[in-house]
């Protein structure tokens, strides 16, 4: 079976928003995808994510549509690509790995505003690279109101968690579910958000770095590996998962902050250290002087944009 083309569509997870066949995504996004579409390159087939947009934009590609998703499919992968999956996910898995080190037994799924609370972040249904998060930083009591009834209404509903202040790490656990419903483990990633969600940065570096960053013991992370590789396989989804994480000074590990069913940043920092090692300084798409550039620089992956 021919290949499909890779497609760099980070507007995909807004697009799985609004379960649309014909989106079009903010003209910034759009600006986004075309100038760094040489990103696409660095893996090899299909598009970072899918939805009914996606298919679209392979149709019009000329791609037959016996070689696309169906979209009974691509209504599956929009429900376990919203982040209330995720908290059904992290439920689960607290029952089935009851260790005192996993925290997220505050993190649920909301379809009303309750009460106002301190020190939690609140995440819509299906957004990207922090877009759709926020905290209770500086919002009165009012203003957050207004936001969260706004999500309601967008989306009918949203996540909300335990900020944690005390946070040392953010990374990531990234799969690949095969054709045959086979799921391997690729590796780590560890990544840099700002105090809002807003993606920074990928360290581009060896997998024993990497893990020495996350720090928690050996035999807590092989058995959240083998949960998810036993729990993913039993999905209809079949493609690169990336199971978002984080560690606080204390030691623990909360093991599920979202579940991307998509390419991520941190399975393509996994591809470029493959390719181009530690340390490394890599111009990935071209420089500009007003735009969006991607570069690997002192072994740190991002996306920079000048106005």
């Amino acid at each position: 079976m021919p290949k499909l083309p890779p497609l760099f569509n980070p507007s995909n997870d807004m697009a799985l928003a609004v379960d649309v066949r014909e989106y079009t995504p903010p003209r910034r996004i759009r600006l986004m995808e075309e100038e760094l579409q040489d990103l696409a390159h660095c893996w090899e087939e299909g598009p970072w994510g899918w939805s009914l947009a996606t298919k679209q934009r392979y149709l019009k590609m000329g791609i037959g549509e016996e070689l696309l998703p169906s979209d009974e499919w691509l209504k599956e992968v929009r429900r376990l690509a919203s982040r209330e999956f995720s908290c059904l996910y992290l439920k689960e898995l607290l029952k089935a790995i009851p260790s005192k080190k996993l925290l997220g037994r505050e993190m649920r799924f909301c379809t009303s505003i309750d009460e106002d609370k301190e020190g939690r972040i609140y995440k819509s249904l299906w957004s990207s690279s922090g877009r759709g998060i926020f905290t209770t930083d500086g919002l009165s009591k009012d203003h957050l109101r207004e936001r969260l009834e706004g999500l309601l209404s967008a989306q009918g509903g949203y996540v909300e968690d335990r900020f944690y202040e005390n946070k040392l790490q953010d990374c990531a656990m990234e799969f690949k579910v095969s054709a045959d419903g086979e799921v391997e483990f690729l590796g780590y990633s560890v990544f840099k958000a700002e105090r809002n969600g807003t993606y920074q940065y990928n360290i581009v570096e060896n997998q024993q770095t990497l893990r020495s960053m996350i720090g928690v013991e050996d035999e807590l992370l092989e058995a959240l590996i083998e949960y998810h590789k036993t729990q993913l396989g039993r999905t209809a989804y079949r493609g690169y998962v990336g199971i978002d994480m984080l560690t606080t000074k204390d030691g623990k590990l909360h093991p599920v902050v979202e579940i991307n069913f998509r390419m991520n940043m941190g399975i393509l920092a996994l591809k470029l250290y493959e390719k181009y090692g530690s340390k490394a300084n890599v111009q990935l798409t071209p420089k500009r002087e007003h735009g969006f550039e991607a570069e690997v620089k002192d072994g740190k992956l991002s996306i920079g944009y000048k106005p």
